[in-house]
């Protein structure tokens, strides 16, 4: 059976609530609910440092969109980049997150 290792730590009130009202949410104590979220964190640490830089998923994500940026900006219909950023904008809203007001054409560098 593999060691157990007991950590105490001291968090804001309101964090303390979200932790207790997560955990009842989720059916388990507070701490298993903390114990889950540590775990999790950790293997998200380890499981980077053992993957190629070129198959990270945050780093794939980024190219993909610089590519897709530049191949906006150099397509024959100049409005094109411009569309797609205010439909961006628009599914943005839709789904309730926060828009840039800086956001469009002039944003992004290609």
């Amino acid at each position: 059976m593999t060691r157990q290792d007991r950590l105490q730590t001291f968090v804001s009130l309101s964090v303390g609530n979200w932790v207790r009202q997560c955990a009842a949410d989720h059916g388990v104590s507070v701490s298993v609910f903390i114990r889950d979220l540590i775990v999790a964190a950790w293997q998200r640490d380890n499981e980077a440092k053992d993957r190629p830089a070129g198959l990270d998923p945050a780093r794939q994500a980024i190219f993909i969109s610089v590519a897709l940026d530049a191949l906006l900006a150099s397509h024959s219909d100049a409005s094109l980049r411009d569309r797609t950023h205010e439909a961006y904008r628009r599914r943005l809203e839709r789904l309730g997150l926060p828009v840039n007001a800086n956001m469009g054409g002039q944003s992004h560098e290609a």
